[in-house]
């Protein structure tokens, strides 16, 4: 297992950098970035190859990408603005609606057929037809607006890509059908600029590794999987606690708990998104990711209620990854990343839900180079608390169970202290000192965090400078003996003025100072100055403020010359 994560690591870095054409400093560098954008490496690589060849076209042109998300910005913005009045159903129908290609033109061209825009309607969810149905009837003309943005901000796009290669304007247009992946490419320019510039030195080569990388992640996301499933299905305790956890987070997201608890299992096991398929037969669908349904459009983003982008309508389970019925619980994916940061930012789960707990670090330690969620969620966990939590902390033995209770206990007191004292909030380490006699696990960890965090900046630094040319033995500097002559006096000479009254001797002074040259003035920078203050306007005077008034210049008499050649005094 740990010489497949090992390799999965070197393949990113492979896929980056490892060709004839890089140098060695570039690959090290290479190699840092691919490691820290993991799971975009993995995210991206999983999609099929049409996608995958897209995205690789994408990276070589990262202006349009600054460019898409300029527009995305405006064209959400407006979108919201012609729906924020509308309840919140309301709005949601909306969103629904501009899911499906075409879909708008035709409900507009069939306004006056109740009978066609009811059959246009049945590509939505059963239970959300006569929903849509009464929004369709009652807001057409808000529907004929909302199309109207949607054919401005096409013609806009076509103009944004007309002045590039057929390739790359197919790549872009194809992506428009999946906005988290072009999310993905904007969330790390850097990442994508040098990928796009490996890509364009040699192409054939980037496209074997990035099919090579397909099916080592694809395998080992099924493999940890069933790992997963397996730890959860045979420890009874836990599944109660995932279902419990599950209540708890659906009720917090304002989802429905009855559904979470099986009473309506069958309304949400399946929606749009697993059409014709059943996840609780079908083994390969849980090993695959799908991508062929319909995603919010990038235009105007997902619904701004939702807790975490979310460009898919996915069903109720999916952030915690099971669904649970009568006759039992179901694991389908990994977590969501987002269920996991909220179950590790609240500190009581680690006691009430103790042995699920334990099962998230315990997989976490099994796949700490994985890039899937929950290797994710308990690496973010403990790097917000570093300073406290030791990587022998986690260490998966029989103790861990009762570390992660100790926790939960100390990071409930830390914040419950910080809540009746807003105005003296201290750190965790603070709180630790203060209470080291209640939580020694805590505090053993904190001094072993301590080294930890040492040998890992020493390691970090020197593996960042590894990619620095070796310094040159240095030539040893020339001693020279300290001087011990005595500073020599000023000179001082004998004023050339006539002495002083009453005094014989010259008047003594300093000599002046050699003048020092002028610098040649900055040209640039004096006329850009002096056109600007020709330009900028004058301000007035603020009211009961009076402005001096400038003299008038005085006149001097010019000499004109008199015929005879005498000079008389003439007035200007």
């Amino acid at each position: 297992m740990k010489n497949k994560r090992n390799f999965l690591v070197t393949v990113m870095i492979l896929w980056l950098g490892m060709y004839n054409g890089i140098a060695q400093t570039d690959l090290s560098l290479l190699g840092d970035l691919a490691e820290e954008n993991k799971k975009s490496v993995e995210a991206l690589v999983l999609y099929p190859t049409e996608t995958r060849l897209a995205i690789l076209q994408a990276t070589k042109n990262p202006e349009i990408l600054v460019k898409m998300q300029n527009m995305r910005e405006k064209t959400s913005a407006a979108f919201r603005t012609l729906i924020e009045d509308f309840p919140r159903s309301t709005q949601a129908v909306f969103y629904d609606l501009n899911r499906y290609p075409g879909l708008l033109e035709s409900l507009i061209l069939q306004r006056n057929e109740p009978a066609a825009i009811r059959k246009s309607l049945q590509v939505l969810n059963s239970d959300k037809v006569e929903e849509a149905l009464g929004v369709v009837n009652r807001q057409m003309s808000t529907l004929i607006q909302i199309n109207d943005l949607s054919q401005t901000t096409r013609r806009a796009f076509d103009r944004l890509i007309a002045g590039y290669p057929t390739a790359a304007r197919q790549a872009f247009t194809h992506l428009l059908d999946l906005p988290e992946v072009i999310d993905l490419l904007n969330e790390d320019l850097r990442f994508t600029i040098m990928v796009g510039d490996v890509y364009r030195d040699n192409p054939a080569w980037v496209i074997q590794k990035m099919d090579s990388l397909n099916l080592v992640v694809a395998r080992a996301h099924a493999e940890e999987l069933e790992n997963w499933k397996t730890s959860i299905e045979n420890d009874p305790e836990a599944k109660l606690e995932l279902q419990s956890a599950a209540n708890e987070y659906a009720t917090e997201n304002g989802y429905a708990v009855e559904a979470a608890e099986g009473n309506n299992a069958d309304e949400y096991a399946y929606d749009d998104v697993y059409a014709d398929r059943d996840p609780v037969n079908s083994r390969t669908d849980r090993q695959i990711v799908q991508h062929y349904y319909d995603p919010y459009p990038y235009w105007y983003s997902y619904p701004w209620w939702e807790p975490y982008p979310r460009w898919h309508p996915y069903p109720l389970w999916w952030d915690w990854g099971a669904y649970f019925r009568p006759r039992g619980q179901v694991i389908v994916y990994l977590p969501s990343y987002h269920f996991m940061h909220w179950y590790f930012d609240r500190p009581q789960h680690h006691d009430r839900y103790n042995r699920l707990s334990t099962h998230f670090v315990q997989h976490y330690y099994g796949y700490r180079s994985s890039g899937t969620t929950i290797s994710m969620g308990v690496r973010d966990w403990q790097d917000r608390n570093r300073r406290i939590i030791s990587n022998d902390f986690i260490v998966p033995q029989k103790e861990l169970s009762e570390r992660l209770r100790e926790f939960g206990r100390f990071d409930q007191g830390w914040r419950e202290f910080n809540t009746k004292n807003p105005t003296r909030n201290i750190t965790q380490e603070e709180f630790l000192d203060k209470n080291s006699q209640k939580y020694p696990q805590i505090l053993r960890s904190r001094e072993t965090a301590k080294t930890e965090i040492q040998r890992e900046t020493t390691v970090k630094r020197e593996r960042n400078a590894d990619w620095a040319p070796p310094k040159a033995n240095p030539v040893p500097e020339p001693i020279y003996a300290p001087r011990t002559d005595q500073p020599a006096k000023r000179k001082v000479t004998p004023d050339r003025k006539p002495n002083l009254p009453g005094s014989d001797q010259p008047v003594l002074r300093e000599p002046r100072p050699a003048p020092v040259p002028r610098t040649k003035p900055d040209e640039a920078k004096d006329y850009h100055r002096q056109k600007w203050e020709e330009t900028s306007p004058r301000k007035e005077p603020r009211p009961g403020v009076t402005v001096p008034v400038p003299k008038p210049k005085e006149t001097r008499p010019v000499p004109v010359p008199k015929s005879g050649g005498r000079v008389q005094e003439k007035q200007n």
